[in-house]
């Protein structure tokens, strides 16, 4: 875990941009709940859905071309990939399901547990605190550091999306964030389930490619968001068209964790690996990158948290029922 990071501010290691969307009204929903009611029937696709509402697109056993030759360095090359059938969460897991997880559980998150000062060394003792990463406003930068726009919170996870004073309250349907990779892998463990590799992530993603709408960053980062599309930060799932898989927010809201090691070459033994982010998040915009793309991939600490980055699971069998007794 490259915990330096509490040490200031935390590097933009993971903003992105996402291009041409155009704006559809959010559905309205009392208390700003949710769009798409989690666990509701969703029609129009071969669906699963188990004891824990987790609503799940097939995807049909395929050869797809995976990366490109005409991105970013480490999404090269273009390269044929067999994907065996496999069940993929409909949206992001919600903090209402992940709280089902931590009270059947107790289960603590990364961001909510002190640092052990005998892993990190390098960094002072009284800097190693609970807490996890988030985008700063504007507004709310020291004068003079617009481009500073990441900052360890302490106090800040699942429960404290904003850090110390914040809660839950209305944000049931919103995706669960302030999650490492290590917590999404015990979640998925608990319902049965397993993280996406890469190559099933992408695959499904594929008909994400064509869509227009997303929740994405309208106006110049980082200096404004305008908010066009009705939220100012994370939206809550399903509030965008599917794709045609039937498929919500693959395309920004909150990059997605998948099993892959982001680079096992340049992987240094001291630190936790990176693991592989998918899709873009609600800070993507048209002036800064490209990567709100099937393709487009990032890397995440395994042991690291920020509030742009959730996850959904994948089942590579039919069940009625979540393994979590």
């Amino acid at each position: 875990m490259r915990l330096i990071k509490q040490l200031g501010v935390v590097s933009c290691f993971v903003v992105l941009t996402a291009v041409g969307y155009q704006f559809r009204p959010a559905v309205a929903v009392a208390g700003g709940n949710a769009c798409f009611p989690v666990g509701s029937q969703f029609t129009g696709a071969a669906t699963q859905k188990d004891v824990n509402s987790h609503q799940q697109i097939r995807i049909a056993a395929s050869e797809f071309t995976m990366g490109t030759n005409y991105g970013y360095p480490e999404e090269l090359p273009a390269h044929l990939v067999a994907v065996d059938e496999f069940w993929i969460d409909i949206h992001e897991v919600t903090n209402e399901q992940f709280a089902a997880f931590v009270e059947a559980t107790g289960y603590i998150t990364t961001a909510e547990r002190k640092p052990d000062p005998d892993l990190y060394p390098q960094i002072p003792p009284e800097a190693l605190v609970a807490g996890s990463a988030s985008f700063v406003k504007l507004d709310d930068r020291p004068k003079g550091q617009w481009r500073e726009w990441w900052k360890f919170i302490e106090g800040a996870n699942w429960r404290k999306p904003s850090g110390p004073g914040s809660d839950l309250e209305g944000r049931g349907h919103y995706p669960v964030i302030h999650v490492s990779y290590q917590d999404a892998l015990a979640y998925a463990k608990w319902v049965g389930r397993e993280l996406p590799t890469e190559a099933q992530w992408e695959l499904a993603a594929q008909a994400s490619a064509e869509l227009k709408e997303a929740n994405t960053w309208q106006g110049h980062f980082p200096l404004q968001d305008k908010a066009l599309d009705g939220f100012d930060g994370i939206a809550p799932v399903g509030c965008y068209s599917p794709d045609s898989n039937g498929l919500f927010d693959m395309k920004g809201n909150v990059w997605e964790l998948v099993q892959d090691v982001f680079d096992s070459a340049q992987h240094d033994p001291d630190l936790a690996p990176m693991r592989v982010i998918k899709g873009g998040s609600y800070l993507c915009s048209d002036n800064f990158c490209q990567r709100d793309r099937p393709q487009a991939r990032q890397g995440q600490e395994e042991d690291f948290s920020t509030d742009h980055v959730g996850f959904r699971t994948v089942s590579t069998h039919l069940s009625s029922a979540a393994n979590n007794q």
